[in-house]
């Protein structure tokens, strides 16, 4: 199977300077506006609306947002309001539930809890939530800031 393709600015392999520009042009044209992305959907229940927000807020600074994100957010947000759901009935109920006779079944919201963690971690590795991720966002923004204030790229460009 084959890897998920990474933006270029999250690359580690030698590329030409025509290649990045290339790539770089074609990512921008699919990125799209971000002029939805920033304001919950009206749809969403209040607490959602407050996960949804908070994660924007945390993901704006990496400049990595767009409409096209709405979907993958509301998804993540969504997996984090089940989760919670399923914590709330596993702490009420416990892990095991009494059937009688001395037998014991397994709480069904813990398989829920399991699925909708695994929906999250997806979400999480696709929006660049985790501790990695951030670390090459962050690499990117200290990169893109040394290119925009070099004063030999400066002069380059005609600044």
């Amino acid at each position: 199977m084959a890897r998920a393709a990474k933006p270029i600015e999250l690359q580690t392999k030698h590329l030409t300077k025509e290649e990045i520009a290339k790539r770089k042009d074609a990512e921008q044209k699919l990125k799209g506006d971000d002029a939805l992305v920033y304001k919950p959907p009206k749809h969403l229940k209040p607490e959602e609306k407050k996960i949804y927000r908070f994660l924007v807020k945390e993901l704006q600074a990496s400049g990595i947002l767009c409409n096209l994100d709405i979907m993958i957010l509301e998804q993540t947000v969504d997996s984090v309001c089940r989760l919670k759901e399923c914590k709330a009935l596993i702490d009420q109920y416990g892990i095991l539930l009494k059937k009688g006779n001395d037998e014991f079944a397994k709480n069904p919201a813990c398989t829920a809890y399991k699925d909708y963690n695994s929906i999250f971690n997806k979400c999480c590795m696709e929006l660049g939530l985790s501790p990695s991720a951030r670390a090459k966002l962050a690499q990117v923004n200290i990169n893109a800031k040394e290119t925009e204030e070099d004063p030999l790229l400066k002069a380059l460009r005609g600044d």
